[in-house]
């Protein structure tokens, strides 16, 4: 066969027949078995999507229905309540909120958190169920609100915590000023002290505070009781703290007197989500602590106790600056005394380095047998 005729014999193949969609499929050769692990995967894809805007909605309502226990409350204390678009709640991805107000007396504003437990991932909440959860401190266990109140700068300098006994020993880790800066106070007959920690470094802000019968029935409501003490408690209170401060919330001192000084008043609270009426209870209850903090005269001895605190924290802050200065100068001395004595021993003979070694060797032993030990190497 000639080039030419193989060229045009090539060229006119007529092009196969190609049968498209399901029709082309050869049924009787597909098998379910074959099949198995991608319709295990659909299938637990479509669970974890049903499951992720069931929960979605479940954790929406969650804070929906709080905000709503308690709006009307913001509104009234608040000169403004809500974004620029003016909307209550603001999501802050999948498990919290926000919400914003400001134009309150003795308040500059109110950042507040709502924090939820993770109910569309599986895993975090399985995490989050309290037996796994002590072993994962930091999980969400319950669901919550954190409220951060920036507090005016004329209201005085000072301490003042109520914290759930069994929240205190973690927060206490957590926080100098916990740790340091308060003391306990003496309670009142009507007051929860088998489930509240108080601690101040004002006994009459305490005094003011404590004395006010709704705020002590608040805290025993918060623990699921009467204010007689009657009733089956929750496991821990709905109030899981609140506390004035003028200082940072870092588990030591800071580093300097600047940054001890630089910290705004504020007021933190944290209350957990339930659904009792007491929601609304509670935030009133940080209306009220508010403005005692604010209407509470403190006297001048009062004042200068408050004073002498915090320049005992700033004596801290210098003599730990002194300490760090010291220990710095030593090791500079000490660099600068081996440098000069690894220059001498290197222009020595072997025999000579030798002899050195031994001195060390005596001298060290002859200043540990004077320290009472003996060690022998």
């Amino acid at each position: 066969m000639a080039a030419n005729d193989l060229d045009s014999f090539t060229l006119n193949i007529e092009s196969p027949r190609i049968q498209r969609g399901l029709a082309g499929i050869a049924w009787e050769l597909v098998r379910a078995e074959d099949y198995a692990y991608e319709a295990a995967a659909l299938a637990v894809l479509a669970v974890v999507l049903a499951v992720h805007f069931y929960t979605r909605t479940v954790n929406q309502t969650v804070a929906t229905t709080w905000m709503k226990a308690s709006v009307a409350l913001w509104q009234a204390n608040f000169a403004h309540f809500g974004d620029e678009k003016n909307y209550s709640l603001i999501r802050d991805g999948p498990y919290d909120f926000l919400f914003y107000a400001s134009g309150r007396e003795f308040v500059k504003k109110v950042h507040g958190f709502i924090k939820l437990v993770s109910r569309y991932d599986p895993i975090g909440y399985i995490f989050s169920n309290p037996y796994m959860a002590m072993a994962l401190p930091n999980v969400i266990k319950h669901d919550t609100v954190v409220m951060d109140f920036h507090i005016a700068d004329e209201l005085p300098n000072l301490f003042f915590a109520i914290i759930a006994k069994d929240q205190y020993p973690n927060i206490k880790r957590k926080r100098y000023d916990v740790a340091d800066f308060g003391a306990a106070v003496k309670y009142p007959a009507n007051f929860p002290k088998d489930h509240y920690v108080v601690l101040t470094d004002s006994p009459e802000l305490a005094n003011a505070i404590l004395a006010d019968r709704d705020i002590t029935n608040t805290l025993w409501a918060a623990c699921g009781l009467s204010p007689d003490g009657k009733g089956e408690a929750f496991t821990t209170p709905l109030l899981e703290y609140v506390i004035i401060t003028d200082q940072a919330r870092l588990p030591e001192l800071p580093n300097s007197i600047d940054e001890l000084r630089a910290f705004p008043k504020m007021m933190h609270a944290s209350v957990r989500i339930d659904e009792s009426d007491i929601q609304s209870k509670l935030v009133q209850f940080l209306m009220d602590v508010i403005d005692y903090y604010g209407e509470t005269p403190i006297s001048a001895e009062g004042l200068n106790k408050l004073k002498k605190v915090r320049v005992a924290a700033e004596e801290r802050i210098l003599k730990k600056q002194e300490e760090i200065r010291k220990k710095e100068l030593k090791e500079a001395k000490d660099l600068k005394q081996r440098k000069k004595e690894d220059d001498v021993i290197g222009k020595m003979s072997a025999e000579e380095q030798r002899k050195y070694n031994e001195r060390k060797q005596k001298q060290e032993l002859k200043k540990r047998s004077k320290g009472g030990r003996v060690i022998m190497g």
